[in-house]
């Protein structure tokens, strides 16, 4: 059965005060093996979906000036080598198709195993940042067909966005080669390119839709699963009426996400080059910085609490 409390008014601002408060009562003054419980679920939670900052370039030399020619001789070589490519890729279409399925089939399973796991870390870590407790192996078994339905609705967004970014990958290659082949030439080169970009476009547009719909499904619909009982799908339909309820609320929270998303990520690269980048190494990562990743998982939790649903009344009821 539903737990839920009576709503009050809606502000994402009350709700990271909230959240601060819990973090800070949490875990100050700090117990090495909580952090460590909590910083492996933190891990879990993240698995598929981590921060990934460009590493530096060591060794980076200044480029010598370019003379007169350079340019046109490298877009010759350029050039030349993509026609070998095209030429190559044409006498060899069948293997190349081979391995490109079993290529994907092996980066499908990967996935697979990747989301699951994230899928089991992110109802783990929901539960022991709302109760305040740092358990593993209650969580893991307590969640285990909710994260089920999660991971199921998690692998199709996952794999919608390997498609599209593929798709247009491939998009890029074919006129690319097709370009350097010389079968578009003139006015049909222009034509082409101008066919492409809106449909680049969309592509683009497509992959945003799916990360809003990755981070609405770990910050809302997999609370309300536990806070519901509810499977996915219908825990999905709570949100949708949510949002309807209270567009602006959803909008504001998704401008503070990015503030403490864009702040954390600051402060982990400050924090991890202090620390002669021990503190980039997973898990590790996790328990020194835990304080960030435990405040960023329980706003939205708060805010569904503002809204009437509590995670925290079903999970301790």
């Amino acid at each position: 059965m539903a737990t839920t409390i009576a709503p009050r008014p809606v502000s994402p601002f009350d709700a990271a005060a909230e959240a601060f408060a819990h973090t800070r009562r949490q875990l100050f003054p700090i117990r090495i093996d909580r952090w460590l419980a909590l910083g492996l679920l933190a891990f879990l939670d993240q698995c598929g979906r981590a921060f990934r900052g460009g590493g530096g370039h060591s060794g980076w030399r200044h480029p010598a000036p370019m003379q007169d020619g350079d340019f046109s001789l490298k877009a010759d070589r350029v050039l030349a080598w993509l026609q070998r490519a095209a030429e190559w890729l044409a006498a060899h279409a069948p293997v190349v198709t081979i391995a490109a399925l079993v290529g994907l089939l092996v980066l499908a399973a990967l996935t697979a195993v990747v989301l699951w796991l994230n899928a089991r870390g992110v109802f783990m870590y929901a539960d022991d940042v709302a109760t305040g407790r740092s358990d593993v192996r209650r969580p893991w078994s307590q969640h285990a067909t909710a994260a089920s339905s999660y991971f199921g609705w998690s692998l199709g967004i996952a794999l919608a966005g390997v498609f599209l970014m593929l798709f247009a990958a491939g998009l890029v290659v074919v006129g690319t080669l097709a370009f350097a082949s010389g079968r578009v030439q003139g006015s049909g080169a222009w034509l082409a390119a101008a066919g492409m970009a809106p449909v680049l476009g969309l592509l683009v547009l497509g992959l945003l839709i799916l990360a809003l719909a990755a981070l609405a499904l770990r910050d809302f619909v997999a609370p309300l699963q536990l806070a519901t009982g509810l499977p996915c799908g219908a825990a999905a339909r709570v949100l949708e009426a949510l949002v309807l309820a209270h567009p602006g609320a959803f909008v504001l929270y998704l401008v503070l996400k990015l503030v403490v998303v864009v702040a954390s990520g600051i402060a982990i690269v400050i924090g991890g080059c202090l620390t002669c980048c021990l503190g980039f190494l997973p898990i590790v990562m996790q328990v020194v910085f835990q304080p960030l990743f435990y405040f960023e998982r329980a706003l939205s939790l708060f805010l569904l609490r503002q809204m009437g649903h509590d995670v925290a009344a079903r999970l301790t009821a």
